[in-house]
């Protein structure tokens, strides 16, 4: 393990560079988003989330127009964005996915852009929710600040989930929404996430990752068997390799950006989809749908608030001991609404 550890510390150093500028949160954090998401992870798993998802007959003006009527509903001073999208041509639909993955974009090629919004159609309302998420990072991009990085997609999950359940409470069939669909991705997330967390960990506990590493997991962090901590060190260090070679090119020609290279593949995103899915899903539940709209306008003002202080502005307090306990009631709640919508059509 000697070679596997003196190249995966070297990257794992660019990685905490990079992190140290761009993404401090998840240094500063990385044991308390751990646990988040060991335990909601151990939650959903077993969650019964398949479901044969069907299409329909929606077309582009019926998706537009049935998200532009749930936008109203969420403020209705959005609606002048909103329907610049058609008149300046700043959405667009693939009908063959085009795309990577639905999107809101601000920058191509590392360049900013106008923001337009790009979405992979599904053919059925799956398409309204993913127009809903977009455009609430739409709302909120003008400005790209720390706070707004780190919580763009909590707001967006938040306001895509609401868009389900208005969507359910119209009598819009459960399966033409593939309403967990949300789950499914983030369940991705989670176990991706659990598979590199307890290295990235330990790096930035402990410093180079040796023999004694282990030593000190065991004694200050987590009950973890050497057989396993090696593993999850080849896994990452065969991820990262592989990132590496792709793109050795790109690094060859600037070697700064090694670190961004390997951390925005996955190590800036996964964190912040199972940060935001958990806010969502809480919030669905405890917090005053205003003030989420309040949050939503007001992300980018927030400059002198932490993370912790935002989220206990709106109610939500990360501190609290039975935040975990409550999450688990609010998941429940809203897949037990889903069960009944279901019931109810039969």
């Amino acid at each position: 393990m000697e070679k596997v550890y003196k190249i995966l510390n070297y990257y794992l150093n660019e990685i905490c560079k990079y992190l140290e500028k761009e993404n401090l949160f998840l240094l500063n954090n990385i044991r308390a988003i751990s646990i988040y998401n060991d335990t909601f992870y151990e939650y959903i798993k077993n969650l019964e989330i398949e479901q044969e998802v069907v299409t329909n007959h929606l077309t582009y003006d019926d998706v537009f127009m049935i998200a532009r009527e749930i936008i109203e509903q969420i403020d209705p001073n959005y609606l002048e964005e909103f329907d610049k999208l058609l008149s300046m041509g700043k959405l667009d639909f693939s009908y063959n996915n085009n795309y990577n993955e639905s999107a809101c974009i601000f920058y191509q090629n590392g360049i900013p852009t106008d923001k337009i919004i790009n979405i992979n159609r599904a053919f059925n309302y799956e398409d309204v929710w993913l127009l809903i998420h977009e455009f609430m990072h739409y709302i909120n991009g003008d400005k790209n600040t720390l706070n707004r990085y780190y919580l763009t997609e909590f707001i967006s999950i938040y306001f895509e989930l609401y868009a389900v359940q208005y969507l359910l409470d119209k009598g819009i069939p459960y399966n033409e929404i593939d309403v967990f669909k949300r789950f499914k991705w983030i369940k991705e997330d989670c176990v991706r996430f659990y598979q590199y967390d307890t290295v990235l960990l330990a790096y930035i506990y402990f410093g180079d990752i040796n023999d004694d590493t282990i030593n000190y997991l065991q004694k200050y962090v987590i009950n973890i068997s050497k057989k396993a901590f090696d593993h999850e060190c080849l896994q990452l260090y065969d991820c990262l390799n592989n990132i590496y070679k792709y793109n050795q090119e790109e690094i060859k020609n600037n070697i700064n950006s090694l670190g961004a290279i390997l951390s925005e593949e996955f190590i800036t995103k996964d964190y912040r989809y199972i940060l935001g899915t958990i806010l969502a899903i809480y919030a669905l539940k405890y917090v005053n749908f205003k003030d989420m709209v309040y949050l939503n306008n007001h992300i980018n003002e927030y400059n002198d608030k932490s993370i912790l202080d935002i989220c206990l502005s709106i109610g939500i307090n990360l501190r609290d001991e039975n935040f975990l306990d409550n999450l688990k009631l609010a998941i429940d709640e809203f897949v037990n609404n889903i069960v009944n919508n279901k019931v109810k059509k039969k």
